[in-house]
């Protein structure tokens, strides 16, 4: 298992320019030896493309990536302690499993014996004991995955370097191999970072995430942070469902604030002091929201609407609600159990949430 404690990746001020384009721009954070790292962000925001500098198949316009406290600037791809598996997994057609997962210890001075442990040890890793033989075009998806990952541990890199591994299985393999994924990491304690778009799968797989956006890293945080306290509405609004009331701050005393909005004054705790007129968010999760046919107590926020749609989701529904004084509709979750399941599909309701259930968002 690999030495636990410290940093092993420190990002330093790295910008990576495309002619007149930012793909990356002014970035600078460290990752901790050890941890499963993801890079979260929709395509373009230029995830894909600081992995690439990590690895060392493209280099920082400016600025510096240090691995292990040594410069990687001057540092070629294959000199470095990285190891990449990517999308496409870039299997070896004409080799078979064994073959494949041995390629980058042949230029190594090994024996064959040891060459041959070590690849039956990373097949076993990876729950392909038994499958040496095959050849790569007898391989299903997840299998080819697997191939991948192992040619890319057997080598025992100190960072493990991921670009959207699971971009290409269906639904539910891409579920199974989500939580293999994350039980390879803790048993081989080697550094991952793993680049997706897909917030569930990070937030699923992540010690920590970093959400990226037009070259910039918005926030990092553990996964739980990064949900229930987005510090953004560009983050807000990428983690999972949000809704959003715009309003202005009406006043603040002892770390509330009262905010106006189109669709009328809520109250949410703040631990930071806002000014009268401030432009704020008010984010809740459709999960936070409770529907009610009867108007709710003074001491919560409240808002009257009628239900447009539901969507019946098994253990939940889900309800699109249009209020009466916003144009856009607000979504709720809840789940099927008790009171809850009796509200009705259709009809005019009441939305509500306690105040501490809200996060106020500045820009």
């Amino acid at each position: 298992m690999a030495e636990s404690g410290g940093d092993v990746i420190d990002i330093r001020g790295v910008s990576k320019h495309f002619g007149t384009v930012a793909a990356v721009d002014g970035v600078s954070f460290s990752i901790k030896r050890g941890e499963f790292f993801s890079l979260l962000g929709p395509s373009g925001c230029g995830k894909t493309t600081l992995l690439r500098m990590l690895a060392g198949f493209e280099h920082p316009t400016l600025g510096e990536i240090l691995i292990d406290s040594l410069p990687m600037t001057h540092v070629p791809a294959n000199k470095r302690p990285t190891n990449m598996v990517f999308q496409s997994y870039a299997i070896f057609p004409h080799l078979n499993v064994e073959e494949n997962v041995g390629y980058g210890l042949r230029n190594r001075r090994m024996s064959k014996d040891e060459i041959r442990a070590s690849v039956a040890a990373a097949l076993e890793l990876v729950k392909l004991g038994g499958l040496g033989k095959r050849g790569a075009h007898q391989l299903s998806g997840g299998q080819r995955q697997r191939v991948a990952l192992a040619r890319a541990l057997v080598c025992r890199p100190k960072v493990l370097l991921l670009d959207e591994p699971l971009g290409a299985l269906d639904k539910k393999l891409r579920e199974e191999m989500q939580l293999e994924l994350r039980q390879l990491q803790r048993n081989v304690g080697i550094t991952f970072v793993f680049v997706t778009h897909d917030q569930e799968e990070a937030l699923t797989l992540s010690d920590r995430i970093a959400v990226m956006s037009s070259g910039k890293v918005l926030q990092i945080a553990r996964s739980n942070d990064l949900y229930e306290n987005p510090n953004c509405r560009e983050v807000a609004e990428f983690i999972g469902n949000m809704n959003l009331f715009e309003g202005k701050v009406a006043s603040f005393s002892q770390g509330k604030a009262a905010i106006d909005t189109t669709a009328g004054r809520f109250v949410a705790p703040t631990a930071q002091p806002l000014t009268t007129g401030v432009p704020v968010y008010l984010a809740v999760r459709p999960e936070k929201l409770m529907l009610s046919v009867e108007k709710p107590a003074a001491d919560v926020n409240a808002v009257k609407g009628r239900i447009m749609a539901e969507t019946y989701l098994g253990a939940r529904r889900q309800f699109l609600v249009k209020l009466d004084s916003q144009a856009k509709p607000v979504t709720v979750s809840q789940q099927i159990s008790g009171a809850e399941s009796h509200v009705p599909a259709s009809g005019e309701v009441w939305v509500a949430w306690s105040p501490p259930l809200g996060r106020l968002l500045t820009e």
